[in-house]
């Protein structure tokens, strides 16, 4: 019971922690396909798109009008984003399981040893 109140408390942060370093490597795919898009020829009268092939690893430019590929680039920082993903939902389904567990035995805990109300109390 000590540690999976323990585990209550510090899996929060555990979460906290991975959120935040989902976030900077999103920043930081964001500035890598911004800077895809950025080099593309300025041939170009329409915005050019950058779509991220997550699974892949990478990025590629969508080139106008026609929507064929253009430049493609490696992005390794996608699998690790997905890596701390998974691993925050799995911390996080870990802690709601951990939670409804210990609340369960409080509730048991505390209905067996709370007095009999049915008894009146003087006998």
């Amino acid at each position: 019971m000590v540690r999976a109140r323990t585990l209550l408390r510090v899996l929060p942060y555990i979460a906290g922690i991975l959120f935040v370093g989902v976030f900077l490597i999103g920043i930081e795919i964001s500035f890598e396909t911004a800077a895809l898009a950025d080099a593309q020829p300025v041939l170009y009268v329409d915005t050019v798109d950058v779509q991220v092939f997550w699974f892949q690893a990478r990025a590629c430019v969508i080139l106008p009008p026609d929507g064929s590929i253009g430049n493609c680039i490696s992005l390794p920082l996608t699998n690790v984003m997905l890596g701390l993903t998974i691993l925050m939902v799995a911390v996080m389904v870990v802690y709601g399981l951990l939670r409804k567990r210990v609340n369960l035995i409080q509730k048991k805990r505390t209905r067996f040893s709370s007095p009999d109300r049915r008894r009146p109390e003087s006998q």
